[in-house]
């Protein structure tokens, strides 16, 4: 008898999965077949031979019945694609998905919580211990190894193989990490936001639809990644909704209360009064 696994929004696998304890899959590993396998179907590369870049399906408005999504147009070669760029060195991949997005469309943004299956394993500390909560969520499923929680996990990856369809720019192995997102506080695009001169040129800063980012985004793992955030988004239950909005204004208050914001507010304050 199969164990299979009872997966949610199915029209969007690309993947079969199967639980540990799945008879047709068992792993014997001390058979020397199994090794093989593993070697034969193995790769690896070196840190030059790789491209990782990261980047955000950034939606505005999340629960409402209209959200929009944040797509930029490349007038260098004419196309429509989500924001993305490669990562710094020591920055996180979702920093990286952040900063890159506001460089490129002026919009500053922040991670947006979804509920979805990770493999990523479950922090020994709950958020619920900051609020008070309890926690019911983020227990691992120990047959699957999967995770379903809210979270700021990346709900996505694009590959681009190093041998079969290396990146036609570098010939290196691309892959693209995808984080939902949101507007931190102003859609509107802010050059002030946007460091490098060849972006404020080359991008142009839009909000659309579901219905027209598929229309228009020129990449199918960019129209992939979008019908994937917005399937989670539709997924969400108030209550996840309303965890969500409890976590970011502690996260606010966290961030009000570091000592550089606290000085700049001051030294703003002092100047503002000196000006009236």
């Amino acid at each position: 008898m199969t164990s299979r696994i009872m997966r949610r929004f199915r029209e969007l696998t690309t993947r079969d999965i199967w639980a540990k304890s799945d008879p047709s899959h068992y792993v014997d590993w001390t058979n020397e077949k199994t090794w093989e396998k593993i070697r034969n179907e193995g790769c690896y590369h070196r840190s030059d031979e790789l491209l990782i870049s990261c980047g955000t399906v950034t939606v505005y408005q999340a629960e409402s019945s209209r959200p929009e999504v944040l797509v930029i147009y490349n007038s260098r070669i004419g196309i429509y694609q989500l924001p993305k760029g490669r990562k710094n060195f020591d920055e996180g991949y979702l920093d990286a998905a952040l900063r890159e997005t506001t460089e490129e469309t002026g919009v500053a943004t922040r991670p947006l919580r979804l509920r979805f299956g990770s493999r990523s394993t479950p922090s020994k500390v709950a958020h619920g211990i900051a609020t008070g909560k309890e926690v019911k969520d983020k227990v691992e499923d120990k047959d699957t190894g999967i995770t379903e929680s809210l979270s700021n996990e990346i709900i996505g990856i694009s590959e681009c193989m190093y041998r079969r369809n290396p990146d036609p720019a570098t010939g290196a192995w691309r892959n693209i990490h995808w984080y939902a997102a949101k507007p931190r506080d102003c859609i509107e695009r802010d050059e002030n936001q946007m460091p490098e001169e060849e972006d404020r040129e080359k991008f142009s800063t839009f909000w659309f639809t579901e219905k027209e980012a598929l229309e228009r985004l020129k990449l199918d793992d960019e129209k992939f990644m979008v019908r994937v955030a917005f399937s989670y988004i539709r997924g969400m239950s108030p209550d996840d909704w309303e965890s969500n909005r409890e976590l970011e204004e502690l996260e606010d208050q966290k961030e009000s209360s570091r000592p550089e914001i606290q000085w700049a507010s001051s030294a703003k304050g002092k100047q503002e009064a000196k000006s009236g």
